[in-house]
């Protein structure tokens, strides 16, 4: 995606986001789903796309929400 978007957040706002976003990557990542099915490459690039979001709000993709600094 070459466009961006810059959005001016509260503290407040912006962790509503990341709890949203990591309730979201877990979502994708603990669905149920075939276990003889072959891998999904959707769910793979959905949980890449929310942990590179992650990222661009400086937050570790595996920290716990309230861990920041």
């Amino acid at each position: 995606m070459s466009e961006q978007l810059t959005v001016a957040l509260t503290p407040t706002q912006r962790s509503l986001i990341v709890e949203g976003l990591r309730y979201l990557r877990s979502t994708r990542r603990y669905e149920f789903r075939d276990p003889l099915a072959p891998p999904d490459s959707g769910r793979e690039q959905d949980i890449r796309e929310i942990v590179g979001l992650l990222g661009q709000l400086n937050v570790e993709a595996t920290s716990p929400v309230g861990a920041q600094h």
